[in-house]
């Protein structure tokens, strides 16, 4: 039953492809059927005193004309299929992972996720690939059977009953494989988390001698190894078996050759010949078979992986609705976080931060500050509505946040976070004056001697951190939404740009009517916020009221203020 629930994922896939599916199993089986008829012609010739004429001649010749373009129809087919189904799964995952909660995307681990998406589409799209060939294999081998029964019932039975029991040791000694393999793919989860350590943390790693030895003995080794140790025992019970098909078609060969005479009493060489020709025939198509079910049973592993991660993200998937993406005018956008509650499962011990209660009115400068762990980050997540709060609620304009219009309240954030993403491009971003929009803020971010912008895509991001982080900002400001979040955005900057960040474009923002909510420990810049308030341990300790800079003259320049 189970197997049966992974397999349905097959059937979603090839639903819309089933002509195509039809065509590719109809050609195969024409091959197979045809390769038959051309073993059984040239198996006649072989004792006829016919001699081999023109006409016998272009019989051959539409025979092999008709194995091979039926062959190549089907595999050129099962390629189409195949190629269609890999991008129609990525991309269907791509979108699940898209529409699920960041939480739920946060326990299932970027490493998971991207073995998903790679390893095990890939090992999927293999074993969809040999379709063709099992139809082709398998219609060779009944046709083969069916022709060597034609010759001799007698001794067809013996040898369809020596192959049903090689075929019954060979599927015992696949099923020993299944269990390591299994083994094998969870070891290539954490095999990913190690990869991701190693690109994302190299740095770290050439800084510390014994961390990096501790990475490799510790982590990464032990767990190529294992990975490793556990594919070779896997493939080792399928190379057993395959050795054992191979032997039993041997043995199965002399038999025939000795006891055809002298047990069957079989005295029509033709029938003799028709036989071994018929074996080594169906010799390629059996090999065929036994090779393909080492993938079938790395497929039917990472099938189920991605049923299971399927299933995961239907589960926490979020509520988003018909909602219409309406801009919200800065002007009107409050939020309120009410009696907000949110908790999680940090080092060991639970945190819980809240209940928090918090107006952010339009047009606001509000500093958030506090130290290391007390829930800055957190707050950051579930102001955006990344994170969902377990108790109490976050209102806009008056109206709660629900799972109903939570993509439509996201739309009011840009956001730079800690660890922030920046894309190539400026993705999402349509104005025909784009470029010259963004050439302007390259130039005032000092940025326009080393990044251009042509047709929306930045001429190059392998920048230093602080300078990636003013791409981020240029992007966010050409978002030119009502609320703005920066997560430490000026601790990677230096002293100029910092001075530049608080006194200018976060002025700039206020005095446009944005919501500006920055956190910061640049005490020396506390007095330009409204508010600073400090969190510790979850909860709001005290709240600073400042005058706040007052409207100026922005420092943009006039022409970008519509898109700032």
């Amino acid at each position: 039953m189970k197997s049966t629930l992974h397999f349905i994922l097959v059937k979603e896939m090839l639903a819309d492809r089933l002509a195509s599916l039809i065509f590719v199993v109809v050609s195969g089986i024409a091959s197979g059927i045809t390769g038959i008829v051309l073993l059984a012609f040239i198996n006649s010739y072989l004792h006829s005193a016919h001699a081999f004429d023109e006409k016998d001649a272009l019989v051959f010749l539409a025979l092999v004309a008709l194995v091979t373009g039926s062959w190549v129809a089907s595999s050129i087919g099962m390629t189409r299929i195949v190629q269609a189904v890999v991008r129609d799964l990525r991309l269907q995952l791509s979108r699940q992972i898209m529409a699920a909660s960041y939480s739920t995307l946060q326990k299932l681990g970027s490493a998971r996720l991207m073995a998903n998406l790679t390893e095990d589409v890939s090992v999927l799209s293999q074993a969809l690939q040999r379709v063709s060939q099992i139809c082709i294999s398998m219609a060779w081998l009944v046709g083969g059977l069916a022709y060597m029964a034609w010759l001799s019932l007698s001794l067809f039975l013996f040898v369809i009953s020596v192959i049903v029991f090689g075929a019954v040791i060979y599927y015992l000694h696949s099923r020993l494989a299944m269990r390591p393999l299994h083994s094998a793919r969870e070891q290539d989860d954490a095999l990913y988390t190690h990869f991701r350590a190693l690109t994302q943390g190299v740095k770290e790693l050439k800084l510390h001698r014994h961390r990096a030895q501790g990475f490799l003995k510790n982590g990464l080794v032990p767990t190529a190894k294992a990975s490793c140790q556990l594919n070779i025992s896997a493939m080792i019970f399928f190379i057993v078996a395959a050795a054992w098909g191979s032997v039993v078609l041997y043995i199965l060969m002399g038999i025939v050759l000795y006891g055809a005479h002298n047990w069957w009493n079989v005295t029509d060489e033709t029938v003799v010949s028709g036989y071994i020709l018929t074996l080594l025939y169906i010799f390629g198509p059996i090999s065929v078979l036994i090779d393909s079910i080492p993938e079938l049973g790395r497929a039917k592993v990472s099938l189920i992986k991605i049923n299971t991660l399927r299933q995961e993200l239907e589960e926490r998937i979020n509520v988003t609705g018909d909602v219409a993406l309406y801009p919200v005018p800065a002007q009107s956008c409050t939020i309120e976080l009410k009696e907000m509650c949110f908790s999680y499962h940090q080092d060991g011990s639970d945190f819980t931060l809240g209940p928090l209660n918090l107006m952010l009115n339009p047009g606001e400068l509000v500093f958030i500050t506090g130290g290391n762990g007390s829930g800055k980050s957190s707050l950051m997540l579930l102001l955006v509505g990344l994170y969902t709060p377990e108790q109490g609620s976050v209102l806009l304009n008056g109206e709660p946040v629900t799972d109903t219009n939570r993509l439509l309240y996201r739309q009011q954030f840009s956001a730079i976070f800690s660890d922030f993403y920046l894309f190539e491009s400026l993705l999402g971003l349509s104005d025909d004056q784009l470029d010259q929009q963004a050439q302007h803020y390259l130039k005032w971010l000092q940025l326009d001697h080393k990044v251009s912008v042509k047709d929306g895509v930045f001429s190059t991001i392998a920048l230093s951190q602080g300078q990636r982080k003013r791409l981020a900002l240029l992007t966010a400001l050409l978002d030119d939404r009502p609320v703005y979040v920066f997560d430490e955005w000026a601790a990677d900057q230096d002293p100029q740009f910092k001075e530049l960040f608080y006194t200018h474009i976060l002025a700039d923002l206020k005095a446009r009517g944005k919501t500006v909510v920055a956190i910061t420990h640049d005490d020396r810049y506390f007095y330009i916020a409204d508010r600073c308030i400090k969190l510790d341990n979850g909860v709001i300790s005290e709240i600073t009221e400042h005058p706040g800079l007052r409207m100026h003259q922005s420092a943009v320049p006039h022409n970008q203020e519509s898109s700032a």
